[in-house]
């Protein structure tokens, strides 16, 4: 199954994981994604953190698009960005869709130049992150900007705040995100 992860860039899944499956297969997980896969790809915390805390630098968002679109009565947010090391590693791509009400128009000020977990924790917003599904595969595109030909892991997941879907992500790692673990 392809996904698109905007109009113009497919990326190739070898293999989709939607996490009722990873309930499942929980015995079985360490034999399908090593251990620092699964640190990285079902981790619940701020990933932002654990990775600056790993590479001992400050990650940095680089924003290449963002779009604002009204659907059904509903504002959206479409943002598309590159997350890198302070010397200009790519490690994630992320694509995010915010929905955004009425009931949580304040949120909006979340600096898009930050990333978004780390944006909620400096302001002390309590959020739920409820995960989807796993992915395996690969993408020209991405491939390109991280100079790197081999398969990639993403995942995606919501943000649930006051029990409602607000924000849902996509990310898509370099696989020299584990080398962080060295």
């Amino acid at each position: 199954m392809n996904l698109y992860i905007n109009k113009f860039t497919k990326f190739h899944s070898i293999c989709i994981l939607p996490v009722q499956k990873m309930k499942d297969l929980k015995s079985k997980l360490p034999d399908l994604i090593n251990n620092k896969w699964q640190l990285i790809l079902i981790n619940e915390g701020s990933l932002t953190n654990n990775i600056q805390y790993l590479s001992n630098s400050k990650i940095c968002i680089k924003a290449l698009q963002k779009g604002y679109k009204k659907y059904n009565d509903k504002n959206r947010i479409i943002r598309y960005v590159w997350m890198e090391t302070s010397i200009y590693t790519s490690l994630i791509f992320a694509r995010s869709l915010w929905i955004l009400t009425c009931n949580n128009l304040s949120l909006i000020n979340i600096n898009s130049n930050h990333p978004i977990g780390l944006s909620f924790i400096t302001r002390q917003i309590d959020i739920y992150k409820e995960m989807h599904e796993i992915y395996y595969g690969y993408c020209q595109k991405i491939e390109k900007e991280i100079r790197f030909k081999e398969p990639i892991w993403g995942r995606k997941y919501t943000l649930r705040y006051k029990g409602e879907s607000y924000i849902t992500i996509q990310e898509f790692f370099s696989p020299r995100i584990t080398n962080l673990f060295k």
